[in-house]
């Protein structure tokens, strides 16, 4: 005879896995059907009620969209505007990381508390402005111009992410760096920076997937179809009169699969770093 005891642990686990599944049905049925609308065509796109299951499997969406589409110069553009901003929002933000968690100085804490506030503005607030600064600088139409742009959005989530990781490091190590006269510099790059790594990966692809999804900006700054990224690629298939759903979800399917790649290759560091600046040391 089971125990009450036992009984409710196996309820209790039974339940966590429900949920569990539960939970995972829901994040992976949108991949799925994205996956699988992008196979059907005509008919199949609208049928009610709808299939599960793709009634065909020849990738007609897939053939048309690489043939008839500028998708690689789309993916490339994304790839280039996505790397170049999370390398700036890294470079800056990680040494304005550092001086806001290790330096005294007067001013500081209003220092941190304008980057905060920063974050409060909505981007959409501050893309007219920054497209009549792009005109007088003859910056639209241009990747580096994207680039520049996420590189502002993304700098003030870097910094304090970056903090809080430096947070949770003890200060002892580094004063026994800098009694062997060690400088900061130093001291930040050879020895807080390695103990920080998964917290670097965990902001790194935030600031790649912020880049990589940013669709807005990108849209009011960029008009040259050869300067497109993916997001605004992806939103010139809708149509005034038609909207081809099978070519629209074929290339959406196409554009996850890098930051979906992205994460599998570095997840361990990834989930790592997600904790980093959880509790402090």
């Amino acid at each position: 005879m089971i125990s009450i005891h036992r009984a409710k642990q196996i309820l209790w686990s039974a339940s966590f896995y429900v949920a569990l599944a539960v939970l995972l049905l829901a994040v992976l049925f949108p991949f799925y059907w994205m996956f699988k609308t992008s196979l059907d065509s005509g008919e199949a796109l609208f049928s009610y009620p709808p299939t599960f299951v793709p009634k065909s499997y020849d990738f007609h969406a897939y053939r048309d969209v690489i043939n008839n589409t500028d998708i690689a110069t789309w993916l490339w553009n994304s790839f280039i505007v996505s790397i170049g901003s999370t390398v700036l929002a890294l470079a800056a933000g990680v040494s304005g990381a550092y001086g806001l968690s290790r330096f005294r100085y007067r001013g500081k804490s209003t220092l941190a508390l304008v980057v905060l506030t920063t974050q409060m503005m909505p981007p959409l607030v501050l893309i007219i402005p920054i497209y009549t600064i792009y005109i007088g600088l003859n910056l639209t139409d241009t990747l580096f111009g994207l680039i520049i742009g996420n590189f502002a959005f993304s700098l003030p989530v870097v910094i304090w992410m970056m903090k809080s990781i430096f947070d949770t490091i003890p200060v002892e190590i580094e004063e026994a760096a800098r009694v062997d006269g060690a400088s900061w510099f130093f001291i930040m790059t050879r020895i807080t920076l390695p103990i920080a790594l998964p917290g670097l990966v965990a902001v790194s692809v935030f600031t790649f997937i912020n880049g990589w999804d940013e669709f807005m900006f990108a849209r009011t700054v960029v008009s040259a179809t050869d300067k497109w990224v993916g997001t605004v690629g992806l939103a010139s298939f809708i149509g005034i009169y038609v909207t081809p759903w099978d070519q629209i979800l074929a290339a959406a399917t196409i554009f996850t699969l890098p930051p979906v790649i992205l994460f599998l290759l570095i997840q361990k560091h990834f989930m790592a770093g997600l904790g980093a600046g959880a509790v402090k040391g």
